[in-house]
């Protein structure tokens, strides 16, 4: 974990988690019935939602011992390789451009919400396009975010030298949209502790756009925001800082639906999927194809 984060924001995570019933709700509808933890065990490490005042120090205790293993948030150094050791980006080079696509929690590669996104981009751009899934776990296990965030970033930096006329264009879902963040972000932005890579000046600049879909580090206030969510409320992972991305930020959207727990702090889970239906992908296209179209 990042040495500026502290156990209380991790603790008050993991009680918005636990409180809000969404531990099985952060990738799509469908995984819904997959809930690792019982209401039962909810009850007994979290306080009550409406007491407001400071939980004693045998709770807080209790709150940091989850906190320190909670869902995918934590260290990761099962990719111990530099970015780039592990073998070939992938990258087709008769392609001119990549939409690599990083799913939610308990997505299956190549079903996540936004694959059709990537379908639908790849379809404008004719056969110019590769569409590429993250080999990343996207589980609930302590770590995956991390190691999402390792992989990204050694494939991104392969790519630039493998594939060096392509360009990219990274979509996320929920875990996914934090892996994104994180991974464009100095190592001391991000939430969780990973190997402290970071993209080269080369591959930032072959990213020609980025979209985010319920990120649970939604920053309300960002000027690359886009959706009917509430301005006061930010992701239930903290705000991202406001210069995260860098100049980044110009290539990116940001798409967060009003009460969608992940972007919106103490919102609903059923929000949380409705980006297939509530248009937002579509305006995803459009965004994704303008800008590749105008780098060819």
């Amino acid at each position: 974990m990042s040495t500026h984060r502290t156990w209380a924001v991790r603790a008050a995570a993991v009680v918005a988690f636990l409180l809000t019933g969404a531990l099985a709700a952060c990738g799509s509808a469908s995984t819904q019935d997959d809930e690792p933890h019982s209401q039962e065990a909810a009850s007994s490490q979290s306080p009550a939602s409406g007491d407001s005042g400071d939980a004693p120090a045998e709770t807080q205790g209790e709150e940091q011992s989850l906190a320190s293993t909670m869902l995918f948030n934590g260290p990761s150094h099962t990719d111990t390789a530099a970015p780039g050791a592990w073998g070939e980006s992938g990258c087709d080079a008769q392609k001119q451009a990549r939409i690599i696509v990083v799913r939610g929690t308990e997505e299956p590669a190549g079903q996540s919400l936004i694959n059709p996104l990537a379908s639908r981009i790849a379809a404008e751009l004719g056969d110019q396009a590769q569409i590429s899934d993250l080999d990343y776990p996207a589980s609930w296990e302590s770590g995956s975010e991390a190691a999402g965030v390792n992989r990204l970033i050694a494939v991104l930096n392969a790519q630039s030298a493998q594939c060096p006329a392509m360009r990219t264009v990274l979509l996320g879902y929920s875990q996914g949209a934090m892996v994104v963040g994180d991974a464009l972000s100095a190592p001391d932005a991000r939430f969780n502790e990973d190997n402290g890579y970071e993209l080269s000046p080369v591959s930032r600049g072959h990213i020609v756009a980025v979209e985010l879909y319920g990120d649970p580090r939604f920053r309300a206030d960002a000027t690359y925001n886009s959706g009917d969510f509430d301005r006061a409320v930010n992701g239930i992972l903290e705000g991202r800082g406001t210069a995260d991305f860098g100049e980044i930020a110009d290539r990116t959207k940001s798409f967060c639906t009003a009460r969608d727990f992940a972007c919106q702090a103490g919102g609903d889970t059923e929000p949380h999927g409705s980006y297939a239906t509530n248009g937002m992908l579509e305006q995803g296209v459009t965004y994704a194809v303008d800008r590749v179209k105008a780098t060819l």
